[in-house]
Formats: C-alpha cells, structure tokens, sequence
C-alpha cells in the first residue's frame, strides 16, 4: 500500500513542476472569462493524466516497445502537452504562444531536475527520497532565479508576440535538449555514473542558454519594433504637420481677402442689404481669423487646426498655453503629442449628447523646471484597463491599435518624462510632466 502511494506520488511530479513552471510564464498574460473555473476542475486531471494515458499505452504497444527509456519520453511528451492544453484553456494566447511559454516552462523545470539532481545524486526515478524540504528549496531557487532573469523579460503587454517559426523552433529546441539530454543522462547513470553528473551540468547549460537566447530574440525583436512604430509615427505626423501648417496659412490668406471684401461691401447703397452681407461675412470668417497664438508656432499650428475640427462638430476648445516652454522639443514630438490627445479628447466628447458637456480644456505651463502638458474632456461610458493604458474605442487599423496614447508616452519618456491619466465622474484628465532642460 505504501509503495502503491509512492508510486502516485512519483507520477505526479513532473505534471505538477512543469504547472508551477508554467505559472512562472503565463502568470502575466490575459485570462480567459471564469479562469478559477477552468482552472481547478481541469488542473487536477491534467496530474494524473499522463500517468493514465502511459498506462494505456503501455496496454496497447508490443512488448518491445516498452521499456524505461520508452516510458520515460512518452510520459515527458504527454505531460508537456497537458500543461500545454491547460494554459490554452485558461489564457487568451494564440496556440503559438501558449507552445512557446510551454517550452521556456519546460527548459526552466528540467533546469531545476538537473540541479536537483546534481546535488543529490542518490536521488533515484523510482523513490521518494530526496524530495524534502532541500527538493522544495532547490526548485523554488530555481524557479525564482527564472522568473526575475527570463520569464517576466519575454511579454509585451501580456504577449509573446512570436512568430509560428519561432515558436515551432523554441518548442523542438526544449524538447531536444530536455528530452535528449534526459534519456542520455539516465542511460550514462545506468552504464557510468562518472559522467552522469557532467551530463547534467551540460544540460543545464543547455536550459539557461536557450532561455537566455528567448530573451535577447525579445529584446531584439522589441528594439526594431520600436524603431519601426516611431518611424512610422514620424513620417505621418511630419506629413500631417506640413499639411496642417499649409492650412492655416492658406486660411489666414483667404481671411484677409475677405476683410478687404467687407470694407467694400459698405458701399452698398441699400443700407439693410449692406448690414445684412457684412454680418454674413463676418460670421463665416470669425472662427478664421481666431487665430491661437501661444508663442511656439507648432503648438499654434495644432490648435488652431483641432480648434477649427471642434468648431464644426459643437464642441468648445479653451487653451491656456505658454507655448514658449516648449521649445526645448523636437517640432514633430510637439505635434505628435498634441495631436494624438487632442484627437482622443475629440472622439471622446463628440459622442455626447448634452452639448453643454462637449468640452476641452488645454494648459500648458512650468513650473520648477518642469513642464506641464494638461487636457481634460468629458467622456460618456466606463473605461477598460488595456495595460496600464485605457482602452481605445476607436476603430483603427491592423497594428495601429491604441496608438494614441502609447505614443504620447513614448514622447514623454522621450524627453525624461512620464504620462498619468485619471479619470473620475466621468471627467478624464490626461498630463503629460517633461523636465524643462532634460540631459
């Protein structure tokens, strides 16, 4: 009975490792609706069912088949892919990452047995001894070391963001080095045990070399990400700017042809005629010739154009801006950061239906060296989390999603900055806080 109770016991080892592994790399990846709910009643299975499907195997397959060897890398297999399927089922990655952060927890559990291993060798596959409070201090060393060094280094805003290739060559590389390495150490322990402890040493050389590999790919991969959104945002706000300059001086032309027209309207003789075309024409150039003038002349650029998009949906734009502050920074990073909380602020209140509440309030000013980019909109409805950003409403295109205010961070960071938003009786009040003379 007591053997029978060991023998559960050993079978459920490495399920229950390669779970706590996994826990390492998906801990911070989005969870699918009801997670406590798939979680418990499917964890407990996922323990006992590679031993069970082992055992039918074992059932069906000819004598010759089976053997230690055999069992062990059938077992391995069925257990990788039941961790597997368990975190497909709790988390909302595609089947890519879900393989992906499967191996990487794969290559850290076989890190842990090796070490394990290494430093008691008497540990034998078919008894309990050796698994004490030394076995849970060497994993949970292990495990901690993983996770501060690979695992929380590998996400982007809970994404793996890897390629099906990539994926596909991470998860053959775990398996090879896990598996092969594995089945070479015990065949060395069997035939000499002299060299079983070099084999676990290269094996573990092995696990952290990969892991470390995955985390430089990412590093890489995030770099030229990067590169390649601010080029993209560069060259379409640089566009946008040239446009919006032309604009405005194109509509400062046509306001002083038209002042000219109204001086010659007054010579009407039919005075009510006369009155009546001159408020016509002054109506209709008044939001023209409001031009903002707040002493940086891209700032000037921007709001003069956001003022005359808010003037055409209702909604009323107040600034009160000492754009002088600004001119430590780049004229497309101006116009970029502006436009971008500008447009949100836009979208948010022209949803609303009490007009009274279609608002935009903008400040810019220093103080202590500091500058202080402010704007504040009502909004109708509830924000969502998406990060530590709220989550766009707009309808954008493929990979342009939630671009708005990742950039404006990004622009803030920038110059030494940061970006904080709040929210509150459904006012939103977006700050933008840049060092004056950053280094």
């Amino acid at each position: 009975m007591i053997e029978s109770w060991k023998i559960l016991l050993l079978s459920l080892t490495l399920p229950a490792e390669l779970m706590v592994a996994a826990a390492l790399y998906f801990v911070h990846c989005p969870r699918r609706s009801r997670f406590l709910l798939r979680l418990l009643p499917a964890g407990l299975p996922a323990l006992f069912l590679p031993m069970l499907v082992l055992g039918l195997v074992n059932r069906l397959l000819p004598v010759m088949w089976q053997g230690q060897l055999v069992n062990s890398l059938f077992y391995s297999f069925v257990a990788y892919f039941t961790v597997a399927g368990l975190a497909l089922l709790c988390f909302r990655l595609p089947l890519r990452e879900t393989f992906y952060g499967t191996s990487c927890a794969y290559l850290t559990q076989h890190l842990a047995y090796c070490f394990h291993r290494l430093l008691f060798p008497q540990v034998l596959d078919n008894t309990t001894a050796g698994y004490n409070l030394g076995y849970l201090l060497i994993y949970g060393l292990v495990y901690l070391v993983a996770y501060y060094a690979f695992a929380r280094h590998m996400l982007t805003d809970g994404e793996y963001l890897v390629k099906g290739a990539y994926s596909l060559g991470t998860t053959v590389s775990a398996l090879s080095v896990s598996l092969v390495l594995s089945a070479v150490a015990q065949e060395l322990r069997m035939v000499d045990g002299t060299l079983y402890p070099v084999c676990l040493l290269y094996a573990m050389a092995c696990c952290t070399f990969v892991l470390w590999i995955q985390v430089n790919q990412k590093r890489r991969l995030d770099d030229q990400r990067k590169l390649d959104m601010q080029e993209q945002l560069w060259l379409q706000h640089k566009a946008q700017y040239e446009m919006s300059a032309e604009n405005v001086e194109l509509i400062n032309r046509k306001c002083h042809d038209l002042k000219h027209q109204i001086a010659a309207l007054r010579s009407i003789s039919d005075q009510g005629q006369r009155d009546r075309s001159i408020q016509e024409l002054e109506q209709s150039v008044m939001i023209y010739d409001a031009m903002v003038e707040t002493g940086n002349d891209v700032l000037d650029t921007v709001l003069t154009e956001k003022s005359l998009l808010c003037e055409q949906r209702g909604i009323t734009l107040t600034c009160v801006a000492d754009g002088a502050c600004l001119s430590f920074m780049d004229a497309v990073d101006i116009y970029a950061l502006f436009g971008n909380a500008l447009d949100n602020a836009i979208e948010a209140v022209s949803t609303l239906a009490n007009e009274e509440l279609r608002t935009i309030a903008v400040m810019v000013f220093a103080r202590a060296n500091l500058v202080f980019l402010q704007i504040e909109n009502y909004y109708d409805g509830s924000l969502k989390g998406e990060g530590d950003l709220p989550e766009t409403t707009k309808a954008q295109e493929p990979g342009y999603h939630g671009f708005g205010l990742k950039s404006i961070r990004y622009t803030a960071e920038k110059y030494g900055g940061f970006l904080t938003i709040q929210s509150e009786d459904n006012v939103f009040l977006l700050r933008v806080t840049i060092p004056r003379y950053p280094s």
